[in-house]
């Protein structure tokens, strides 16, 4: 029978310190309902610690689901656009973490569409025999490039971190059909010039190269119409319909984008999962971590035709269609978690404010 990669595991990691509209009205002038009413957010996460100890809490409990220890792991793929250094990369430094040692280990930037790119590129190899297990991995510290003067980028973002492992099948499950694609000339909507998170934003670093530059309006029309047509094409390749589609697990960019997207192609809001009132944009992540949330929702069923779908920086887009095993519960349970800390929301954003002040010292 035909080899293809399905999903037997999933996890993620929400950091405990939390950024409220509550707490951005302390910040910008702005209001919990204006959020809402705009994008659907109403929390995210803030990170204490790096990128890479998300990445390791989520991994850990995405193995733990599906009943593997990181040995069994062929494959680690980490889709991250806020590393923590470029090189070694990230995957790597996971992999330590992990002690994965039988695993292959690589960094991918497809910015928001990076974990479906990330599965996609698994799915693939796992097709041809050229690995059997893959831990794929979404993390994202996004608050690190954030200006929280400006409060048409800082009320969107948050940290986060969601991992899945693929494994190979031949019992007529996994990926269908896979589409994706760039559209380079209209990248310049979404720029973040730094990287390296693990050092302060003070260090040699301009205020105007290190903030995200987000164009919201165009962002808006290119993901609607992008979700839409990189769905549709999937579906097609796959011979099902959007009918046959029993959940869509979208990138969690704005739910005004989402809405707009499933209208567009026929699917009710009742058949898409939508987690970003709790945790936000967080990039790379949101796929994995609201893939973790309807699994353990109890959202899919046996058999059911799942659709990944995202669209990012780049500009970029991908969507992958899954026809879902037979288990839906995990094997086991982990027990890992970032440590605690007594770091206040507006501690952990202070050397933020701090670093952008410059660019807003004429503002009233």
């Amino acid at each position: 029978m035909t080899r293809r990669a399905t999903i037997t595991g999933w996890g993620k990691c929400a950091p405990p310190v939390k950024l409220t509209n509550a707490d951005l009205e302390q910040l910008v002038d702005t209001d919990d309902q204006w959020i809402v009413d705009r994008t659907g957010i109403r929390s995210r996460g803030i990170n204490h610690m790096q990128t890479t100890d998300m990445a390791e809490v989520a991994a850990l409990h995405a193995l733990a689901s599906a009943g593997l220890e990181p040995t069994d792991i062929d494959l680690l793929i980490m889709a991250t656009v806020t590393p923590e250094i470029t090189c070694p990369s990230n995957a790597c430094h996971l992999q330590t973490r992990l002690g994965a040692v039988n695993a292959a280990a690589f960094d991918l930037n497809a910015a928001c569409s990076g974990f479906v790119y990330a599965a996609i590129t698994a799915s693939s190899m796992i097709a041809t025999g050229v690995k059997k297990r893959a831990l794929v991995v979404g993390a994202e510290q996004l608050h690190w490039v954030m200006d929280y003067w400006d409060r048409n980028t800082c009320i969107l973002f948050g940290d986060g971190a969601g991992a899945a492992v693929f494994e190979a099948s031949t019992d007529g499950d996994g990926m269908l059909s896979a589409e994706l694609g760039a559209d380079g000339p209209a990248g310049s909507t979404m720029v973040f010039e730094s990287l390296g998170t693990r050092y302060h934003l003070g260090d040699g670093r301009d205020p105007i190269s290190s903030r995200l530059h987000f164009e919201g309006q165009a962002v808006f029309k290119i993901a609607v119409q992008g979700i839409a047509a990189s769905v549709q094409l999937a579906l097609e390749d796959a011979g099902v319909t959007a009918d046959d589609v029993n959940l869509v697990i979208p990138h969690q960019a704005n739910e005004r984008i989402i809405n707009a997207a499933a209208k567009r192609l026929g699917i009710g809001l009742d058949r898409v999962m939508i987690n970003i009132a709790e945790h936000g944009n967080t990039a790379a992540a949101s796929v994995p971590m609201a893939l973790c949330d309807a699994a353990n929702d109890g959202r899919i069923a046996p058999g059911d035709i799942v659709v990944l779908t995202a669209f990012g920086g780049g500009v970029t887009w991908a969507s992958a269609v899954f026809r879902w095993g037979q288990r839906v519960t995990a094997v086991g349970t982990s027990g890992a978690a970032l440590p605690p800390t007594d770091a206040t929301v507006f501690d952990l954003l202070a050397p933020n404010r701090e670093f952008f002040a410059p660019l807003h010292a004429g503002d009233t």
